[in-house]
């Protein structure tokens, strides 16, 4: 038996017999017959064995059952039909079949871990014993990490436990630390012959042990390098075929709950499944455990899949508070790029999907991923269309300012500009904090009219404006002008948004650039918050011209469950639009853009894809900081962005999580219009352009969006603040 007493760093004690015991769950006198010839490999100490009450026993193989979970009761089918169908009570713990045992509790057991705690549990038993796990044991181990049992003290654990079967792990206590490298080369990266450690790499870890390392800890250690490797282009099958067992593991041991019913069978058996897996494949592997499809916990898990939640296709349009939460489940550990990292939480304890989704994230991580009503962003993403009064609003001090209208609004009608003070809505002054009905007026969500008192800058007075709310379409590209400055042409644009809708009038503002043959270019990004990643490139693509064709403008790196889609998504510079028209080509040797703290997502795309072959001049404030990017996906008319890439440029670079800093810090200028040449950045750009140095200028930090308003203010929207792909195949835009 195994058991733990404070003797120094040796924690645990082992006894073999024990162990023979354990492996076979507290089995027959044959079955420890059986053992007695076979090392203690199963890293358990004794379970007790189950009564008759706990197990219902069957006479045919496992695989000529279905087993169907109905609520706290399975239902088991003979599907040769030689018996009728048995229903197991509550109190059933395991079923036996001729071939195998089935622990009716695993699932519930594994998904009480995070996934990160259940798959290191399983990696050690790849490390340690090159085996997969049966479930009874694997039930015992996450029952001590419920315990409180720390990894470490696991992992030392194991290592004893290889200890005490010299022959068949080639683990020994008199074993120098280069060889216990080796064989943990061999064992989690498949590095044996030619791809063997060499000398730098056994030396390496080899004076962490002679620095006090204990031999579990490195173990832990090189598990997380390996997975370091995952698109390393001589590396990265360590990473796949240290997956792929990870996920055969998880299929014999979770999904399907399976144990061997003798314990020669439960080491030598479960050895050759490891051994079968390849980086590339596990399909010999899942040949020789012989049970496909109709796995236990048929609510938690769908035929077929190698996570423990299900798949997310299995489980999509299934429109009930709890089917809608198990779909949230699988799709975070399918795509999401921290799935690793997620720590469960019980489903029961939130009252709608969305809360769920919320609580799921890794905030430690991601202060971006979002849910939303489907309609209202498919309608803006397609169409640029938007219930509002086509204003952008921001908080300074104690007023409320107009940053920029949509041509055609309701507040362009009105005569609002950039610069405009909202004084009043309803005869209810704004300059305090504000209150729901304020809130609801500033920004509606249907038809409906409201009166506004508004004082424009450099008014004496302020006046009286009533404004109906309305479908407001999009104009993305705000602005284009050409300014002469100094002998030179200069071309401007204020783009907002990357949205389909943007194609047309960016390819007819940089044709106008290209035709006046402009000498410089100042895009104005400072208010777009991202979009279609689509669009970033096309543009980056008429800006830098010729020399960006064929090179790359963004590697986008998904989770290591899908390398595939890391594969296919190296995203060229694109010289054609949708298409297929070429792209006009400014084939400019700098550009400046003027940023600010909204600045994000797709926007910061454009500047970190141009970086490597270009002069990128930023002009403001700092960016957002999001090298991260969606997927849109809907179930049951909720929109779901879990962010699932991360993307770098051609240089390999992208790690600009606190945002690009701009060259010259500049405040933004309300008091002024956008492309007015005394606007302050605009003016800062033209001032460098001129004499290759900012000018001198005050900063003020960005004022914050309206407390409490991000949900109400479209503008501040978080799908408003994206990199997206259309689909998960980034190739088809």
């Amino acid at each position: 038996m195994l058991r733990f007493k404070s003797s120094g760093k040796n924690l645990f004690a082992l006894s073999a017999v024990s162990l023979i015991l354990a492996a076979c769950g507290g089995g027959s006198n044959q079955d420890a017959k059986q053992a007695a010839a076979v090392p203690p490999l199963s890293p358990a100490p004794v379970i007790q064995a189950a009564t008759a009450a706990d197990i219902l026993s069957f006479t045919g193989k496992r695989q000529n059952y279905t087993i169907t979970r109905q609520g706290s009761t399975y239902v088991i089918v003979d599907t040769l039909g030689g018996t009728a169908p048995v229903t197991a009570p509550v109190t059933t713990t395991t079923l036996q079949f001729s071939d195998f045992r089935v622990n009716l509790r695993i699932g519930d057991k594994a998904a009480a871990l995070s996934v990160t705690s259940l798959n290191n549990l399983i990696d050690l038993y790849v490390a340690f014993f090159n085996r997969v796990p049966d479930a009874d044991g694997l039930a015992y181990w996450i029952d001590q990490v419920q315990a409180g049992m720390t990894e470490a003290q696991i992992a030392e654990s194991f290592y004893l436990v290889a200890l005490q079967s010299p022959a068949l792990t080639g683990y020994s206590s008199g074993m120098s630390n280069d060889d216990f490298i080796r064989i943990i080369y061999k064992n989690v990266l498949g590095r044996t012959g030619t791809t063997a450690p060499n000398a730098a790499e056994i030396d390496y870890w080899s004076s962490q042990l002679k620095n006090g390392t204990p031999k579990g800890s490195m173990v832990r250690a090189i598990l997380v390098s390996a997975r370091e490797y995952a698109n390393d282009a001589t590396w990265g099958w360590v990473t796949s075929l240290l997956n792929n067992k990870l996920d055969i593991a998880n299929y014999f041991a979770v999904q399907q709950g399976l144990s061997y019913l003798t314990l020669e069978d439960n080491i030598t058996k479960t050895m050759a499944i490891a051994a079968a897996v390849t980086s590339t494949s596990t399909s010999a592997a899942r040949d020789l455990i012989g049970v496909s499809g109709n796995p236990i916990n048929s609510s938690l898990i769908a035929p077929g899949t190698t996570g423990i939640y299900g798949s997310p296709d299995s489980l999509a349009n299934i429109c009930t508070p709890n089917g809608e939460k198990s779909w949230v489940r699988a799709h975070l550990d399918d795509v999401y790029l921290w799935y690793r990292d997620i720590v469960n939480v019980p489903a029961a304890n939130y009252s709608t999907p969305a809360s769920y989704f919320d609580a799921l994230i890794v905030k430690s991580k991601d202060r971006f991923s979002f849910t939303d009503a489907q309609g209202s962003i498919d309608d803006y993403f397609q169409s640029g269309e938007d219930v509002s009064y086509g204003y952008s609003l921001v908080r300074e001090g104690s007023k409320i300012r107009v940053r920029y209208v949509q041509p055609g609004s309701p507040a362009d009608i009105a005569q609002l500009k950039r610069g405009t003070t909202l004084v009043s809505v309803d005869s209810t002054d704004l300059g305090g904090s504000l209150s729901n009905a304020q809130y609801d007026a500033l920004f509606p969500s249907k038809t409906e009219t409201h009166s506004f008192r508004v004082q424009d800058t450099n008014a004496a007075s302020s006046r009286l404006v009533s404004m109906t709310s309305t479908t407001v379409t999009t104009a993305p590209v705000l602005l284009d002008q050409i300014l002469n400055v100094n002998g030179k042409k200069i071309g401007y644009m204020v783009f907002t948004d990357h949205i389909r809708t943007a194609e047309a009038p960016l390819v007819t503002a940089m044709r106008k650039f290209q035709n006046a043959r402009v000498d410089d270019l100042v895009l104005d990004l400072r208010y777009n918050g991202g979009g279609y990643l689509y669009i970033a490139n096309e543009l980056s693509t008429m800006i830098a011209g010729s020399k960006v064709v064929n090179k790359v403008f963004e590697q986008l790196q998904f989770n290591d469950k899908h390398t595939d889609l890391t594969a296919d998504n190296v995203s060229y510079f694109y010289d054609t639009d949708t298409n297929n028209r070429l792209l006009p080509q400014l084939n400019l040797p700098r550009v400046f853009i003027l940023t600010g703290s909204g600045t994000c997502s797709a926007s910061e795309s454009i500047i970190n894809g141009l970086k490597p072959f270009m002069q990128v001049i930023l002009i403001g404030d700092t960016t957002c900081g999001k090298p991260y990017g969606f997927v849109q996906t809907n179930n049951c008319k909720t929109a779901y962005f879990a962010i699932q890439f991360a993307g770098v440029n051609a240089a390999g670079q992208g790690d600009f999580t606190n945002g690009f800093s701009p060259l010259c810090k500049v405040s933004d200028d309300l008091n002024h219009d956008l492309g007015n040449q005394s606007e302050s950045r605009l003016s800062a750009a033209l001032t460098y352009a001129s004499t290759g140095s900012c000018p001198a200028a005050g900063f003020s930090p960005a004022p914050p969006p309206l407390e409490g308003s991000p949900i109400r203010d479209k503008s501040m929207q978080p799908w408003r603040n994206i990199k997206l792909l259309k689909s998960a195949n980034m190739q088809a835009r």
